[in-house]
Order: structure tokens, then C-alpha cells, then sequence
């Protein structure tokens, strides 16, 4: 992917007021791979993430058949429970009804390409 990204840009790379330049110049290449999951896994990630903003999405004990989502900050996984800080407050699953913690998408900023 890399070097077809290289040939295109090499292509655009034109002199002054070409086609080409014009192209290059209104317009830009990027070059991005999917990198790794944004499902936390093992005690190393939950501990690199504590504090970061996370989604848990359960099963609902109560509510058989129910899925249960919350979003806010990650507290801390230990045998037991996995806890999220909600809106101030700490919110705890037990592990066995958690189907997974992830990180939510990236946000971009306003004005940012």
C-alpha cells in the first residue's frame, strides 16, 4: 500500500500549475492501516487504560436476554468486576456478564482535515 501511495504522489509531482501539481496541491493522500483492535484484552491492557474513556457492553442480569451498555471511564478489572466510572458514578459488572471493553472511536476536532 505504501509504495502505491509513493507512485501516485510521485506521479502528482509535477512542475508548477500541471495538472498533476494542481491535483497534489487540493488534495492529499493518506495512507492508514487497521491497526490493532480496540477490544481491551488481558490485565496489561486494562491496566495501560485505566482512566481512558471506554464502551461495556453486558448481559443484563436482570433483564434476561438484555444487553447492558455503558460508557464512561475505566476504574479498574480485577477477578471479579470490571468498573466504569459513569457521569461520577462507579458502575461494576461482574466479568462473567462482560462481552467486552473497547475504546470508542476517535473524535476529530473541529476544523481538522
Amino acid at each position: 500500500i505504501t509504495s502505491i501511495a509513493r507512485a501516485i504522489n510521485a506521479a502528482l509531482d509535477d512542475e508548477e500549475g500541471s495538472l498533476g501539481w494542481q491535483i497534489a496541491f487540493n488534495h492529499e493522500i493518506e495512507v492508514t492501516t487497521p491497526g490493532i483492535s480496540d477490544i481491551l484484552e488481558g490485565s496489561v491492557m486494562f491496566e495501560a487504560y485505566r482512566g481512558f474513556d471506554v464502551i461495556m457492553q453486558g448481559v443484563d442480569p436482570k433483564k434476561p436476554g438484555k444487553k447492558k451498555v455503558l460508557e464512561g471511564k475505566l476504574v479498574e478489572r480485577d477477578d471479579k468486576f470490571t468498573k466504569v466510572n459513569v457521569k461520577g458514578r462507579v458502575v461494576k459488572m461482574k466479568n462473567e456478564d462482560v462481552e467486552f471493553v473497547k475504546l470508542p472511536k476517535a473524535k476529530r476536532e473541529k476544523g481538522v482535515r
